[in-house]
């Protein structure tokens, strides 16, 4: 790889919210995927953490733990989601103000963008009324005056929540086709006061830039390229696996019915099946965080403990397999508390808590300083290894 390129794809990340210049329809779709790709994976941390964090104050403060933990987590994972995805808009308006001085726009016209973020917080209600009403049910028996407020803040909230929802999707479709006309419309091909027209470096295959462990990349293009791929696979794998696992769990259920041996072990396997495309789609990572690892001279190895946050999403949900699944409705309230309590007890804490901490040791080191004798070396390897991938 040329020193040329390297440097286009370094800039690129340093512009990443400038808001000086023009932006070309690749680069600007490439910029928003790494935005959204990094909310995603602060998204996806924070809902990690929640878990000990909920499952500590449900069995510590709480005597119901089965009645608390669920409603608590939903909540604070509603609110979270919202919070972050309210984040997108402005973060990418330095993209979109880029984009529009291709186009021979003001900037200024970015500033629409923003409105979207105005629903979406306000629809941080609906979390805030789960957790009142987790309140109101533990200790508004006790409290006669928390009763009636409570009741009239959850009939302000649900109808503000209609109101709302109407009012982001008068937003978002007008929204929605702009972000379409910035994403199709070609840009000027002359120089104008925002600058000259912005040069696009050749990309190599996707699969030489993402998904070989052959070669070095830096530093900037992991993290990049890790976000990229984040997302897309977010967005594609889950929903196309449990396609595939829905037809497998039919064959397992009717395999049930003609071998009753196999009832004992069906509903951990079903539940199993079920959490797998949205624990394991991240694994796709791995050659690109030990091609990561080969720049830095570490050991290949090392690429589990990043993974090591996924092992604790396979286990917890195990206990709950045979009272739900096997007993469905009939399923009594202490067997679901004896299941809840194994899930969120202090073994299950203390497991997501070591997970959790070698995730981020794994992180944190595959994020060091680049070596200069792995970066002189790069620098005499084939360019494909180290640029942005064709899209």
């Amino acid at each position: 790889m040329t020193a040329a390129y390297r440097a286009a794809e370094d800039a690129m990340n340093h512009t990443l919210f400038s808001l000086t210049g023009r932006l070309t329809r690749r680069d600007f779709a490439l910029t928003l995927g790494v935005i959204s790709g990094g909310v995603f994976f602060v998204m996806l941390a924070l809902c990690y953490l929640l878990f000990p964090l909920t499952a500590s104050t449900a069995t510590g403060f709480f005597r119901n733990s089965a009645e608390v933990f669920f409603p608590v987590y939903i909540a604070a994972f509603l609110g979270l989601n919202l919070l972050l995805y309210a984040l997108i808009p402005p973060l990418a308006i330095p993209a979109v103000v880029r984009r529009l001085h291709d186009l021979g726009y003001s900037g200024g016209w970015a500033a629409p963008l923003l409105l979207l973020c105005v629903p979406i917080l306000c629809l941080m209600l609906l979390p805030v009324c789960i957790f009142i009403g987790i309140i109101t049910e533990t200790m508004g028996s006790s409290f006669s005056p928390w009763n009636g407020m409570t009741e009239a803040f959850a009939s302000a909230a649900a109808a503000s929540v209609g109101i709302l929802l109407l009012l982001f999707f008068v937003l978002f479709i007008p929204l929605a086709c702009c972000l379409g006309w910035l994403f199709l419309k070609k840009g000027k091909p002359e120089a104008n006061r925002w600058g000259d027209p912005p040069v696009e470096e050749v990309l190599p295959p996707t699969r030489a830039a993402y998904f070989s462990t052959a070669g070095t990349v830096t530093r900037t293009a992991f993290i990049r390229r890790s976000l990229l791929l984040l997302l897309a696979l977010g967005l594609v794998l889950p929903p196309a696996a449990q396609l595939v696992l829905q037809a497998i769990v039919t064959v397992l259920i009717i395999l049930a019915a003609t071998i009753p041996e196999t009832v004992e072990i069906l509903p951990s396997i079903i539940i199993l099946l079920t959490i797998l495309p949205f624990v394991l789609f991240p694994l796709p990572l791995l050659p690109l965080i030990r091609q990561r690892l080969r720049t830095l001279g570490h050991s290949p190895y090392e690429a589990f403990l990043s993974f090591a946050a996924l092992l604790p999403l396979l286990i917890t949900p195990l206990p709950f397999a045979r009272p739900v699944l096997m007993e469905g409705s009939t399923v009594t309230a202490g067997a679901l508390q004896s299941a809840v309590d194994s899930m969120i007890g202090v073994p299950s804490i203390l497991l997501w808590t070591l997970c959790g901490i070698l995730s981020l040791i794994g992180i944190i080191r595959l994020l060091a300083n680049d070596d200069i004798s792995c970066r002189r070396e790069s620098s005499e390897e084939s360019e494909v290894h180290d640029v942005l991938p064709k899209m």
